[in-house]
């Protein structure tokens, strides 16, 4: 997948830099946003327009295609791709809309957690909040990397994370909850300052809990197979039906088709794996860069 990734942002990355001028740039992010499945769309259009140019070929010598279209199949067949087409798409863009509110709430859970440490603990030092800034911004950076399978080795040297942790996100969270603790046997937070830090403190292993679910919970795959199954037949018999009325037209009319019908699948699943670092995903790092800047802000602290 990762290969794919760097193939996909390849040339978005050349055409899309600062230094281009604004209509190169609105043209990578068009590649970069509007080419769902990358260069895998352009191979399955390039087989399509193939496939057209023989039934041509063969409209026009053996094979009649109006024999196809006196079954006047097209429609019902295009109707049932229509609607599964239209389901997949729903059920993708509900997983990339559930996630982007659970890092919605992450940001405001962060910012509330800070702005009550600053107002509530207001005794601790300027290197006891930087320390729990560091904790409150990481425990971002390190869920984003969490639901990628990914792991960074500065984040936890950063935050005195062992190596060995297996669930960083719940390493962090239990980091949060011993400064609780100890803020509170050293009094510099009393009983009910405590449990009101410990509603946000707590909503934060919810909201990883929340996102390891989406994560882990894909459409069912026999679901996905028959969808591409049937948008394989529609593209095998559509040809047969538009040749013998437009002929050598039907190139562009099917090139045109394939790359929706196609591209509406390829954009569905990248959508319903809202966490992973391409274009029509989550912007993870900048909603990460969001939280550390609240916290620091909050806390009047600056997170090298």
């Amino acid at each position: 997948m990762v290969n794919g990734i760097q193939e996909g942002q390849m040339a978005g990355e050349i055409i899309g830099t600062s230094d281009a001028p604004r209509w190169l740039q609105r043209l990578g992010h068009f590649i970069d946003h509007f080419n769902p499945g990358r260069f895998l769309l352009w191979k399955i259009n390039f087989a399509v327009v193939t496939y057209t140019a023989i039934v041509c070929l063969i409209d026009n010598h053996d094979i009649k295609g109006t024999k196809f279209v006196e079954l006047n199949g097209a429609m019902l067949l295009s109707a049932v791709i229509g609607l599964l087409l239209i389901f997949r798409n729903s059920s993708a863009y509900e997983r990339w809309w559930e996630a982007r509110k659970l890092w919605g709430q992450l940001v405001n859970e962060s910012r509330n957690l800070a702005i009550k440490t600053r107002c509530y603990a207001d005794s601790l030092n300027d290197s006891q909040r930087l320390e729990f800034a560091k904790l409150i911004s990481g425990f971002a950076f390190a869920l984003k990397e969490h639901l990628r399978c990914q792991r960074d080795p500065g984040l936890l040297s950063a935050l005195s994370i062992p190596d060995n942790e297996q669930h960083i996100p719940s390493a962090i969270a239990q980091e949060v909850y011993k400064k609780l603790k100890t803020w509170r046997k050293d009094g510099v937070i009393d009983q009910w300052e405590q449990l009101q830090l410990d509603l946000h403190a707590k909503t934060l292993m919810d909201i990883c809990g929340s996102t390891e679910r989406i994560l882990k919970s894909p459409i069912a795959g026999s679901y996905k197979l028959l969808l591409w199954l049937g948008l394989l037949l529609n593209v095998a018999c559509l040809p047969w039906f538009l040749v013998p009325s437009f002929h050598f037209w039907s190139i562009p009319m099917m090139l045109i088709s394939s790359y929706f019908i196609f591209g509406i699948e390829l954009l569905a699943e990248e959508v319903e794996r809202p966490f992973d670092p391409l274009p029509n995903d989550l912007p993870l790092e900048a909603i990460c860069a969001t939280i550390k800047q609240s916290v620091e802000e909050s806390l009047e602290v600056v997170i090298s």
